[in-house]
């Protein structure tokens, strides 16, 4: 049990290579088609749940 977060994009291109970006800054996310997501636990901390929303925000900063 837990929580979803999705974002979705209009084209799904600009996603690649999010999850090695996710993944290098210590998150397990992944997109599909154009959308990205995160599956987090309901067990999980608000700094655990701050840093992987900062990771998906810094993706769209960069």
């Amino acid at each position: 049990m837990g929580g979803c977060v999705c974002i979705e994009v209009y084209d799904g291109k600009v996603l690649d290579g999010f999850r090695k970006f996710a993944y290098d800054r210590g998150v397990f996310s992944r997109t599909f088609l154009n959308y990205m997501y995160a599956m987090v636990p309901y067990i999980i901390t608000e700094n655990e749940l701050v840093t992987v929303l900062s990771v998906m925000k810094e993706w769209f900063s960069k």
